[in-house]
């Protein structure tokens, strides 16, 4: 299978980025009117927060899901050393840092806020957002270094470009 140009794995990925869209912005819409229907709930105690946090964390997933749509574009379009996928790879890295941030203040908030109250419940949430945490922690770095090979590279073929 090609990987770039159209009917290529970049189109397949491209599709699967569009449904992540679609399903992103349904989330934080129908998240929305919950949050605002149900107000008195989510002031209640820091599990509120907690919920409130989750909730939030879908808008730099959003613009992390639009800035990947727009590298794998290029890719299709098989533009693949355009020097704006590099900004594109940054503001994904910042996206993935504050996710991981906000989940690892989830924990914080639960054994601080909660932890005494909900003992079985107390076990399964906090690791689940720990691992969270970690995944999109470790995946910032990767866009990082991503973003500095791809910069490099692009360098590179400029300069193989105004040699011949």
């Amino acid at each position: 299978m090609k990987i770039l140009g159209k009917k290529s794995l970049s189109s397949v990925v491209m599709v699967f980025l569009y449904v992540l869209f679609i399903l992103c912005i349904m989330a934080i819409l129908a998240g929305g009117i919950f949050v605002i229907k149900n107000f008195e709930f989510f002031t209640k105690d820091l599990l509120s927060g907690t919920y409130i946090m989750i909730y939030l964390s879908a808008i730099p997933a959003l613009v992390m899901i639009v800035q990947f749509l727009q590298i794998f574009n290029t890719l299709r379009n098989e533009n693949i050393f355009e020097k704006q996928n590099v900004k594109r790879l940054g503001v994904s890295y910042i996206a993935s840092i504050i996710i991981g941030v906000m989940y690892a203040i989830n924990v914080l908030l639960i054994y601080f806020g909660v932890g005494i109250k909900l003992e079985g419940y107390f076990i399964l949430y906090p690791l689940a957002n720990v691992a969270i945490s970690i995944i999109f922690l470790i995946f910032g770095i990767g866009i990082v270094v991503l973003k500095e090979i791809y910069r490099r590279a692009i360098e590179y073929k400029d300069e193989n470009d105004l040699t011949i």
